[in-house]
């Protein structure tokens, strides 16, 4: 990728050049307010990009689908973290996002950020991204500060709005962002992700739109609806091949590889689990052998063995030569990338969506596709046989409940996005460790950060007396009964 080791060592700094005539008041960030200064908005969107990369390969998604399991130390595959820090989002990734819109939009300040990419075309991307880092914190936390946050000192104490509303907003910041983009002008510097492709970004925001609309079907499921409408909408500029699955590039350098990579360097203890492989196996599912690896005793032995390691367990005796790793694909190589989304997952969308109603086609076909999808993006083979032995079933709940077990499936690794779907879903049927640290259950959301019931109180009391307690276990809005399986 063009400059990518120049961009890279902006990250998790926010540069400045001087300049003679322009003045950024940048809120909550230590900066003499008289001072003329002016924000390289490729840098700060290099910053906010990198927060992706950490997302789509963060360990806790995938624990709690039970894709993967502790094999030593096994208090995340028992929920051991209830409050989880969400500041980090508000003062990296969001923030700098917003910096760039204000720069661009301000007609004192765009005339010099022109130098990193056409004006309309820079707050497009933070648009979409805003829109991205959104999603990914309502998701797992519910209502948020969202319409007065990001105000710095003149704001301390936003207040917190409800899911819907941070959803429906969040749909007219992508359409204004679509309506910005200008593919015969000049993207943003400072791109890690599609340097500076706007074609690209259009796919990424209807991919996002896509994907909203249908996380919204069990509270929006009338065919002519809100989700349904933004779902038809966004069909038609969404990514429809594994040659545009929308990925995030890690490179060979110690600093911005992939974080998988980095884990096993450190300890080795993430095994895929005995849910997960068993399932596998019992299918006859030959993406066993490219999700996973045989374990190194029963190599050694002479008898190769996929062997899961058991979930939740309150101790563990199991060392990590007797259970299957990750494949060695991902955890031994820096540059694997993270899967933001992928075609496979477009098309499981597409049959479900048949099944609600909301576009016409064979739910059939969609789902035989998205099958075949996984298969080729994975590099496994077979998929015509694996196919043959799970037909769609012509029962509407049956069907839903074979669209969701094989999405999950397909969204191996993709911790936080699998994890979304299967709470939305309600399938497969998972049960939750067997000592949980915090809860009875699987979790479904996140507890606020910890400071936020003192820094922000009485907002703070509204939204759990809105929501519900701030644990584990309460479900988020749109964590309804599905209308065709009502799990």
């Amino acid at each position: 990728m063009k400059n990518y080791i120049l961009k890279l060592t902006l990250l998790s700094i926010l540069l400045f050049e001087v300049s003679s005539c322009d003045t950024v008041d940048f809120n909550d960030t230590n900066i003499d307010p008289d001072a003329t200064t002016a924000a390289i908005s490729s840098g700060l969107l290099t910053y906010a990009e990198s927060q992706i990369g950490s997302a789509v390969t963060a360990e806790t998604g995938n624990l709690y689908v039970q894709y993967i399991s502790n094999i030593t130390y096994t208090e995340g595959s028992r929920y051991g973290t209830r409050n989880w820090d969400i500041d980090y989002l508000y003062y990296g990734p969001l923030i700098n996002l917003q910096t760039i819109i204000d720069l661009n939009s301000d007609e004192e300040t765009a005339l010099t950020q022109v130098a990193y990419g056409f004006n309309d075309n820079q707050i497009a991307v933070a648009k979409l991204l805003k829109a991205y880092f959104y999603q990914f914190a309502t998701d797992r936390w519910g209502m948020l500060p969202y319409s007065e946050a990001l105000q710095g000192l003149d704001n301390t104490t936003p207040v917190f709005d409800s899911q819907e509303e941070i959803y429906l907003s969040l749909f007219d910041e992508i359409d204004d962002a679509l309506a910005l983009i200008n593919t015969s002008e000049a993207g943003p510097t400072g791109d890690l992700i599609f340097d500076g492709d706007m074609t690209r970004w259009i796919q990424f925001a209807n991919t996002l739109k896509l994907s909203m609309a249908l996380r919204l079907s069990n509270v929006y499921p009338g065919a002519s609806g809100v989700a349904a409408t933004k779902f038809q909408e966004a069909m038609s500029g969404a990514i429809s091949s594994n040659a545009e699955n929308l990925l995030y590039p890690f490179i060979a350098d110690q600093s911005y590889d992939n974080p998988w990579e980095d884990r096993f360097e450190t300890r080795e203890d993430y095994a895929v689990s005995d849910v997960f492989v068993n399932r596998l196996l019992a299918d006859d599912d030959s993406r066993i052998d490219v999700y996973a690896e045989y374990t190194r005793s029963s190599v050694v032995a002479g008898d190769p063995q996929y062997i899961g390691m058991p979930y939740g367990l309150t101790t563990s005796s199991y060392a990590a030569s007797d259970v299957s790793f990750i494949t060695s694909d991902i955890i031994y190589d820096q540059t694997a990338p993270g899967v933001i989304y992928s075609y496979a997952q477009v098309l499981f969308s597409y049959a479900e969506a048949v099944k609600l109603g909301w576009i016409s086609g064979s739910a059939s076909d969609y789902y035989e596709a998205a099958i075949t999808a996984s298969y080729e993006q994975w590099g496994a083979a077979d998929a015509d046989a694996y196919i043959a032995t799970v037909p769609l079933s012509t029962n509407d709940a049956t069907a839903m409940q074979q669209i969701a077990e094989e999405k999950w499936k397909a969204l191996f690794l993709q911790g936080y996005e699998a994890w979304a779907e299967w709470r939305r879903l309600g399938y497969p049927e998972l049960t939750p460790a067997a000592e949980p640290l915090n809860g009875s259950d699987i979790p479904v959301r996140h507890g606020y950060d910890l400071d936020w019931s003192q820094s922000n109180s009485a907002n703070y009391e509204t939204a759990v007396s809105t929501q519900g307690e701030d644990n584990l276990g309460t479900n988020l809005w749109w964590d309804a009964p599905h209308p065709i399986t009502n799990q």
